[in-house]
């Protein structure tokens, strides 16, 4: 909001001579029925017009509004502000558009009496009155029209966008129409997929000609744009779920795996994760999955899918496999999310039980749990964690110590006896 900033910002000047006319401006607006926000007394103030005092005070009504959710208050002080569009100084208007537009979508989006009406008319008259923001503008329109299921609408927005230009081509309107154009293809996709749904099951869907075409235009666009490097999750995707409906499954892996590991695309967890949804739902062995989830691992250690990466790697046998599941595991567990998470700690008692049966990988523990150990204690095996865990819980933790043979210890010993209590108080009930 750096614009209602700098239009809220008044230079210093001379303050007896704008007492006056400030108290007489107050005056004025008041009997319209706004309450107004008086300048700072001891401050002092450059000169300007009464228009222009009026809608800086305006603002500020506004922006106090906003605040404090008086959102049909903010509603008047609005429509009001909306003067300035007829600002001669092309500057002023110029930001005064953008400050109705984003402050009036606000307002909107939070007032009690809200309608779709209502939105449509505030952005067609910010379209048509701020030219610089016309393709942003409409690119929201979309969305909004999107959200309320009304694809048509929000389709015929792009393409009107899609058509528009002002003054010479900058490359900030290259990368808004390049946005655009992809949403394009994303609400054809929309379309495909509402065609699909309302077919019945015993219709062949596969061959409909309308649902072909928008499966072609959103192809199309979507691919064009997915090879250009960028985070382009809903277009990747929509064009992967189309190319899987028509049996296309090389070209679907390609594209998944050519978002997933180009170097000229910004590092992005979700690649990995639709790149493995897509290999589990046609049978990839184990080796491609622990190769997807390892890459995945380096991004986030604490995402829930690490729980499948550690029963690929048991599964395995691997030495290195058994040895990394260990640190997966145990690296989880040190996430705050996952401290007291059942599922985290039986991976973890699975892992350590998986190594204990080959003897000869025991001191694969020893070594994990040596630079470890004090921190855990700390973090899992004290007094109040005893207090807050579940009965289940504690008995998997147990468990846990039992298999890395810190039972002896301080902390553990209190955990573990703690346990017991809860454990034999239960029995007697």
């Amino acid at each position: 909001m750096d614009n209602l900033q700098s239009e809220l910002y008044i230079p210093d000047a001379d303050l007896n001579d704008e007492t006056s006319e400030d108290e007489s401006c107050h005056t004025s607006v008041k009997q319209a029925g706004l309450l107004l926000v008086y300048p700072i007394k001891g401050t002092k103030m450059c000169k300007e017009s009464g228009f222009h005092k009026t809608t800086r005070l305006c603002l500020q009504a506004i922006r106090d509004a906003i605040l404090h959710h008086r959102w049909q208050e903010a509603v008047q002080y609005l429509d009001v502000y909306t003067q300035t569009l007829e600002d001669t100084t092309v500057a002023k208007q110029s930001v005064a558009c953008e400050i109705i537009w984003r402050l009036g979508t606000e307002v909107l989006q939070h007032h009690p009496k809200k309608e779709l009406e209502h939105f449509n008319v505030l952005y067609e008259r910010m379209k048509n009155t701020g030219v610089k923001n016309f393709a942003k503008i409409c690119l929201e329109h979309a969305f909004h029209l999107l959200l309320n299921g009304q694809i048509h609408n929000a389709k015929q927005q792009l393409s009107v966008a899609m058509s528009w230009r002002y003054g010479k081509h900058s490359a900030s309107q290259g990368l808004e129409l390049k946005l655009i154009h992809g949403y394009c293809g994303f609400l054809d996709y929309l379309l495909w997929s509402s065609k699909r749904q309302a077919f019945s099951d015993t219709e062949d869907c596969g061959n409909n000609h309308e649902m072909h075409s928008h499966f072609r235009q959103a192809s199309m666009t979507l691919q064009e744009i997915i090879k250009q490097p960028g985070v382009w999750d809903p277009f990747v995707y929509g064009c992967v779920d189309m190319l899987e409906f028509y049996n296309d499954e090389e070209e679907a892996l390609k594209l998944l795996q050519n978002y997933a590991y180009n170097d000229e695309f910004p590092s992005n967890p979700n690649a990995h994760i639709y790149l493995y949804k897509h290999q589990l739902r046609h049978n990839a062995s184990p080796a491609q999955l622990i190769k997807t989830l390892k890459v995945l691992h380096s991004l986030v250690p604490s995402h829930e899918l690490m729980l499948e990466y550690c029963t690929l790697l048991i599964k395995s046998g691997q030495k290195k496999n058994l040895k990394h599941a260990l640190s997966v595991a145990m690296n989880l567990l040190e996430h705050a999310c996952w401290k007291t998470d059942m599922k985290a700690w039986t991976c973890l008692l699975c892992v350590l039980s998986s190594i204990k049966k080959r003897k000869k990988l025991k001191k694969l523990i020893k070594e994990e749990w040596q630079h470890r150990k004090d921190l855990w204690l700390k973090m899992h095996f004290k007094t109040f964690h005893s207090r807050k865990d579940s009965e289940a819980l504690m008995s998997v933790k147990v468990k846990v110590l039992l298999c890395v043979g810190l039972y002896n210890t301080r902390y553990s010993m209190k955990y573990y006896k703690d346990q017991k209590k809860m454990t034999a108080q239960q029995d007697i009930k």
